[in-house]
């Protein structure tokens, strides 16, 4: 198959996964918001984000399994050690971090906007969130190899069953039990049955070496590739997630759900080309070669054209029928009216956002994860910052300035920074190996 028809073939599982995930959502948010209320749709939405904050926290294990499958002269014995290490690193990380969720949320249960929550609801719900927390982080040991194996038709599997539980499900059960233990008890279910779907795939690539097994050297050798992209990708989750938090400590649970629904509107958005960036990380891994190097070249300035000119679009139709849309959809006036300023200033930091994903898989591919891991750290330090200064000012609003000001200064350098490394490695790639004279033996 040809690179194109394989991309092509690889973001379209994504992207049909995604794209239906994104109207899924469409439809549960305001579902859920009208039958939860605004202040029980905003402690849920607090609580459930330690799932995808505590993801992150594998030491960039998971990229470093997907890149070492990936490369072409991985042989036969050092696919099992990536793989029997992967799976030990996993199990005892997620061990850690289901007891680091259980913590989490007994702090979290002091701040005004979990106040809304009866006991026996708020202890329900952080024991079921900390058994996903474990489950979930299992489960990304195994979506490993299914993204280096460039079989993203079965990488989807967890976009559709969890997915379906966090958007579907959860709206039609909320119809019936609006209580939020019951719907992440059901979410948790579904986080299960992944896993049980995933084992499946995986076992006959290592029937005779599936289960963990700590391998010294190959131990190392991931921790030394993931830490450094661990760095962006826990500075990524931390901006992410760090609004809701910022809001409901010093704001109100009404104002977590009025910040959470434009920003879900971007990330969902900028998720597209994110999804387009996990087809192209093994790819690129593959084409990092002499004859192979100068179409990938072409393939990243083909793509961010493309992402560029859909983020102009994006900001045009925000102007125009953001407001309507918004009205239309969640049917709240008072969420209306402090979600759609957000959405404007969003709709710029968006554009930014957008041009990240691609250069970032292809420096990881090139084996520097530490430059992104830099400008990440760096983004979300001037973000956290500028949200402190703005919020007493503005409001929920001074969340979103700080988001757009702190991308406005460094994701410009980072994607010069990018293109000079990238530009440094064809030329390596490209000159003849070097070949000592005579006069030298």
């Amino acid at each position: 198959m040809s690179i194109k028809k394989g991309l092509i073939k690889n973001t379209a599982f994504n992207l049909s996964g995604y794209i239906y995930l994104l109207f899924a959502s469409f439809f549960s948010i305001s579902i859920l918001l009208q039958n939860l209320g605004r202040d029980t749709f905003g402690a849920f939405l607090l609580m459930a984000s330690i799932v995808p904050l505590l993801s992150v926290l594998d030491i960039g294990i998971s990229t470093a399994v997907v890149r070492k499958l990936s490369l072409p002269l991985t042989s036969d014995e050092e696919r099992i050690k990536v793989w029997q290490s992967s799976f030990f690193i996993f199990i005892f990380e997620a061990i850690i971090l289901s007891i680091l969720a259980f913590v989490i949320l007994i702090i979290l249960g002091n701040t005004p906007a979990l106040s809304v929550l009866d006991k026996d609801t708020f202890n329900i719900s952080i024991i079921t969130l900390s058994l996903t927390v474990f489950v979930n982080h299992i489960n990304n040991h195994f979506l490993s190899l299914p993204q280096a194996n460039q079989r993203f038709d079965i990488f989807n599997s967890k976009t559709l069953l969890v997915g379906s539980a966090n958007t579907v499900f959860a709206a039609l059960l909320s119809q019936v039990y609006p209580r939020i233990e019951l719907i992440l008890l059901l979410q948790l279910a579904f986080h299960i049955a992944t896993t049980v779907y995933m084992s499946r795939y995986c076992y006959p690539f290592f029937p005779l070496h599936f289960w963990p097994k700590f391998h010294k050297d190959t131990t190392r050798e991931l921790f030394d590739f993931g830490i450094k992209n661990f760095i962006a990708t826990l500075a990524g989750q931390i901006e992410f997630q760090f609004s809701k938090y910022a809001l409901g400590s010093m704001v109100s649970a009404t104002a977590v759900a009025a910040y959470s629904i434009p920003q879900n509107i971007v990330v969902k958005g900028a998720g597209v080309v994110s999804q387009v960036a996990q087809a192209v990380f093994p790819l690129s891994a593959s084409l990092l070669e002499k004859n192979r190097i100068g179409k990938l070249k072409k393939l990243i300035i083909g793509l961010e054209t493309i992402v560029l000119l859909g983020g102009g679009l994006a900001i045009l139709l925000t102007f125009v029928i953001g407001r309507q849309f918004l009205s239309w959809w969640l049917k709240d006036f008072v969420v209306v009216s402090l979600a759609y300023p957000i959405l404007q200033v969003l709709s710029f930091y968006f554009v930014l956002a957008s041009l990240t994903p691609i250069p970032t898989v292809l420096i990881q591919s090139i084996g520097k994860p530490q430059i992104p891991a830099f400008f990440a750290v760096l983004t979300t330090t001037i973000e956290i910052v500028t949200a402190i200064v703005l919020i007493p000012t503005l409001g929920v609003l001074g969340v979103a300035y700080a988001a757009l000001i702190s991308s406005c200064i460094t994701v410009p350098l980072f994607l010069i920074v990018c293109w000079n490394v990238f530009q440094k490695e064809i030329k390596k790639t490209q000159s003849p190996p070097y070949t000592p004279s005579p006069a030298t033996l």
